[in-house]
């Protein structure tokens, strides 16, 4: 199990950022912008699916600056509380996000955790596999 410091190393390098701030912020915001579109229920279940340090960092994870009360997309939600210039760019944020996710959890909570996104952001956690290490990388390590 990594530590929050290790965390943050892994997804410097997946997001290729030049400063620990940068992936701490983005993990929050992701993790913020996914919790305030789903219900309840949902939010308690990835929770428990994920290990430490990601658990705490999901239960910690709150939306800050102002906040479209009415934005029911947290991708649009992420892009304007992150001041990402293009949706590309809050896509591109959520697929870093999202493959440290996929490293850290065995292959049915990934499955789990899938469906249990947003329509808007699975195809994204699909395209996350491509960065993620994952089980599939033995075939190539």
């Amino acid at each position: 199990m990594p530590s929050k410091e290790d965390y943050f190393k892994r997804v410097m390098i997946l997001g290729q950022y030049c400063y620990p701030e940068r992936a701490e912020e983005t993990t929050s915001l992701v993790m913020a912008s996914l919790k305030s579109v789903l219900p309840e229920g949902p939010v308690r279940d990835i929770r428990e699916l994920l290990p430490e340090p990601l658990r705490g960092l999901w239960e910690d994870a709150s939306l800050s600056g102002k906040v479209d009360e009415g934005e029911t997309d947290c991708i649009t939600l992420a892009k304007n509380l992150g001041n990402y210039p293009y949706r590309a760019a809050a896509e591109r944020a959520f697929e870093v996000i999202l493959a440290s996710i996929r490293e850290a959890v065995d292959d049915k909570s990934v499955e789990k955790i899938r469906e249990m996104l947003p329509l808007s952001v699975r195809p994204i956690f699909e395209k996350a596999k491509s960065c993620a290490v994952d089980g599939s990388a033995g075939d190539f390590l």
